[in-house]
């Protein structure tokens, strides 16, 4: 549901090289790549290879006569952390030739190593949970430490215990793969370098790959490579000649976390970030940064060197364009008429999707922009959109919670850190798990890091017409219980929670001795000046709003949240009345709001910790997700009700956002071709999902 890849447009003039375009892509596409990346002021080498062909290979710079040395074909470039693959194939090589399995503990071959519930495979795959030691020293990179603690010794003394049980969770550290390379030198009885060279770099013919020695990281970093000997690297992917095929393929399985309450698939592979048919990395070495892309299916092969360390947002934004020229992608017209064959209109799309309708709202200069709805409320009634239609929000409600308790704080009426404890045992929680001293709080319920959720969910008819949580009944819960029970240590990871936003719901009710709606109308809805929006369920004609249809096209029934639940998702909105709340939150953040306060905006906004069993790239916040690259801060949210999804995503810094609602399970795949193209036309700053 979350964003993807996108785009800030710099008009710049360069100049290329004369190396002449090879291949099969026609002259009249690979000068359209060519232009572009010259008009986002793209300042490297781009190369598209078809398998083991090279169909263009540029170098873009800014004048004649300045071309840094790296970008001519003999010269290689610092991957960085794009190293992780030839890392993870390395350690698959030699556990082969050992007989050893990844599942073995890392301790067994490293008997300093002071976590001994680490296996190989947790390294892999970032779900080891070991300190963030590098990530926290700002000195560690810089070539004039003198003073730099071994990291050997950083891990002993450090005597910090694993983030989580290895393998329940995702959280990235640079420490995982250095890991790695000391197993291979440990195992092997060679440098890391020099086994790779014998058993990848010489073999597959990379002449032009090496180990920089002397790179503080190697396993995470440090290999040098070209684009040629990448083109390479990339057939031995496809058909793998050092490894069986089996060994390979694992590299690109989604990685899937395991605990006491699901299994979730995290979008990262051995090394590498992964999709359903592709995989890419991003690195960055030396103000160099590459992104290297190979889509699996149509076995296209895109690598990008920057010259200027642009961010993992810029390279995925131009790796996005380059592949939408390639298949022949039509611009998505939305407001304009369309004029030409190369472009499609909203309504096109609407109809080869399936999705009725669609409602639209554009923010620029912390300001609404424009606004519009399109389509048909019921594909069986046909009747059209209005501006007032509503839409379901699914889990964007939570982020009307999240404004309501930030305001409570600025009154001085709420502690975020208070101990809530006794207050869950109230509602009937389940916090028989719970360790001597470990709190949850308003705080950590906020944030989805509380350790508490839930197995189940509510939707029982036993529950209808329920107002409070110790009422409810749940397939999962005891004699005692509702089905909500703390499941992990509060602050370890993060797991999303209805039920969390469930607990906040009641206790402010209770607290304030206010039923949820009114606390709604008095701290959201009148300050904001909805007039439309509402958390009532069941709704009638001649309400209008939109029924959900499936993925067919049929008509779902309307799905109706018990009162606990309303927060979690059971508002009723429009795209304009729901972004003017993240509006004002942006406002707030940048003091320039007079319903909150700029330090409750920038607690709501800043990060706890990774969102992994969402999305690899998105940190949690209190009510919203983040997205960071570079020095842009975006927030958003995504919303889910049968029959409906939902985005809003916002500039925080800068002003800028779109909420997009539609009224389909059809929903997600429009709503990232329209935020591409708002983003694009708007020359937002790229981000990355």
């Amino acid at each position: 549901m979350l964003a993807r890849l996108l785009i800030i447009f710099l008009v710049l003039l360069c100049y290329q090289c004369g190396e002449d375009s090879i291949g099969s892509l026609s002259e009249g596409v690979k000068t359209k790549i060519s232009k572009k990346l010259k008009q986002e002021n793209f300042q490297g080498v781009v190369l598209i290879a078809h398998e083991n062909e090279i169909l263009m290979r540029e170098t873009i710079y800014q004048k004649r006569g300045d071309q840094p040395q790296h970008l001519y074909r003999k010269h290689s470039f610092p991957l960085g952390e794009s190293s992780k693959i030839f890392t993870t194939y390395a350690i698959k090589i030699l556990l082969l030739e050992k007989s050893i399995s990844e599942s073995a503990y890392v301790s067994s071959f490293l008997p300093w190593f002071p976590y001994p519930k680490v296996r190989i495979e947790d390294l892999l795959r970032h779900t080891s949970g070991l300190p963030k030691l590098l990530e926290i020293d700002p000195n560690f990179d810089s070539p004039s430490n003198q003073n730099k603690v071994p990291i050997q010794k950083r891990l002993q003394d450090a005597k910090i215990p694993t983030s989580f049980v290895p393998g329940e969770y995702w959280k990235y550290t640079r420490i995982d793969y250095y890991i790695l390379s000391l197993l291979i030198e440990k195992i092997s009885g060679k440098s890391y370098a020099d086994y790779l060279k014998e058993k990848i770099f010489l073999p597959l013919k990379m002449y032009k790959t090496f180990v920089d020695k002397r790179d503080p990281l190697p396993g995470n970093s440090g290999v040098y490579s070209n684009p040629e000997d990448l083109v390479l690297w990339q057939m031995e992917i496809l058909s793998p000649t050092l490894l069986f095929n089996k060994q390979a393929n694992s590299i690109f399985e989604k990685t899937v976390l395991t605990d006491a309450v699901a299994q979730d698939q995290i979008f990262f592979g051995e090394g590498i970030y992964v999709g359903d048919y592709f995989y890419w990395t991003y690195g960055k070495s030396k103000t160099i940064s590459n992104l290297i892309y190979h889509d699996r299916n149509s076995k296209f092969f895109i690598c990008l060197i920057d010259t200027w360390g642009s961010s993992k947002g810029e390279l995925s934004s131009h790796k996005s364009f380059i592949t939408e020229t390639i298949f022949g992608a039509r611009n998505l017209r939305i407001r304009e008429p369309v004029t030409q064959n190369t472009e499609i209109s909203l309504e096109e799309v609407m109809k080869e999707q399936n999705v009725p309708a669609v409602s639209i709202a554009v923010y620029k200069n912390f300001q609404l922009s424009w606004k519009k709805n399109f389509g048909i409320k019921n594909l069986d009634t046909k009747e059209k959109v209005t501006e007032r239609t509503l839409f379901r929000a699914g889990s964007l409600s939570k982020t009307t919670l999240a404004f309501t308790v930030a305001q409570l704080m600025d009154q001085g009426l709420l502690d975020p850190y208070e101990n809530w404890n006794h207050t869950l045992k109230k509602f009937r929680v389940n916090l028989k798990e719970r360790k001597k001293g470990e709190i949850v709080n308003l705080d950590s319920l906020l944030s989805h890091t509380s350790g508490l959720t839930e197995k189940g969910n509510w939707d029982d008819p036993v529950n209808r017409g329920k107002k409070h949580i110790k009422e409810i009944k749940d397939t999962f819960a005891d004699s005692s219980s509702n089905g909500l029970k703390l499941y992990y240590s509060p602050g370890s990871k993060s797991r999303y929670s209805g039920g969390g936003y469930a607990v906040i719901q009641e206790t402010l009710s209770t607290r304030f001795r206010s039923p949820f709606s009114q606390l709604i109308d008095q701290y959201v809805a009148k300050p904001l000046q909805w007039r439309d929006s509402t958390f009532q369920q069941n709704l009638k004609t001649p309400m209008d709003f939109c029924d959900g249809h499936g993925t067919n096209g049929e008509v779902l029934e309307q799905k109706s949240f018990i009162t606990p639940e309303l927060s979690s998702g059971g508002l009723w909105t429009t795209s304009s009345e729901i972004g003017n709340l993240f509006l004002e939150v942006a406002k707030a953040y940048n003091g320039q709001s007079t319903i909150l306060s700029a330090e409750s905006a920038k607690y709501l906004l800043s990060p706890k910790m990774s969102a992994a069993n969402l999305t690899v790239h998105a940190l949690v916040g209190r009510g919203f997700f983040l997205n960071q690259t570079g020095d842009s801060e975006y927030f958003f949210h995504g919303g889910h009700t049968k029959g409906h999804k939902a985005l809003a995503f916002f500039n925080a810094k800068k002003g800028y956002g779109i909420v997009i609602l539609t009224n389909s399970e059809n929903g997600s795949n429009l709503i990232w071709r329209i935020l591409r193209t708002v983003s694009t036309q708007e020359k937002w700053d790229k981000f990355v999902n």
